[in-house]
């Protein structure tokens, strides 16, 4: 069975990924589609399908001449609280870069966070992070639309 120019661009940057310390990759889409011999907005299409927030990816991208995707796997999947708290720094870390937040609000964040955390246990520490970061996805993909 011959797998689809979308299931292949999909697959391969899933092993990017995947083999990704951070979990997370920066692409050229048009070198990506000279590789696959295909158009930019067929990149653009494999992303915005099956690299979104639902499916727990963040996909931001900068047009122009150091253009780039960046494509962060954000795993909400039952993990401990040292990456969790990882995860959500990374992610106000991009969301400054990308100017969806101001220092400001970035640093007010990371100083009611330790407070937050103070009276919880792991378990509900573990809930509420994981809530946030699904939140951040969410708001991430409203802000691309």
């Amino acid at each position: 069975m011959r797998r689809s120019i979308s299931d292949r661009i999909e697959q391969y940057l899933k092993v990017l990924i995947n083999r990704s310390d951070a979990q997370q990759i920066e692409i050229q889409r048009a070198e990506l589609a000279e590789t696959f011999s295909c158009v930019p907005s067929q990149v653009t299409y494999v992303l915005s399908t099956r690299f979104n927030g639902k499916d727990g990816y963040i996909t931001e991208s900068r047009r122009g001449g150091k253009g780039f995707v960046r494509i962060t796997h954000v795993s909400t999947k039952a993990r401990d609280c040292s990456h969790l708290h990882e995860d959500l720094q990374e992610m106000i870390a991009h969301m400054l870069e990308d100017r969806h937040m101001q220092e400001s609000e970035a640093r007010f964040i990371k100083y009611l966070l330790p407070a937050l955390f103070e009276d919880m246990d792991e378990e509900q520490q573990q809930l509420v992070l994981t809530s946030m970061i699904k939140a951040i996805v969410r708001y991430n993909r409203l802000q691309s639309e």
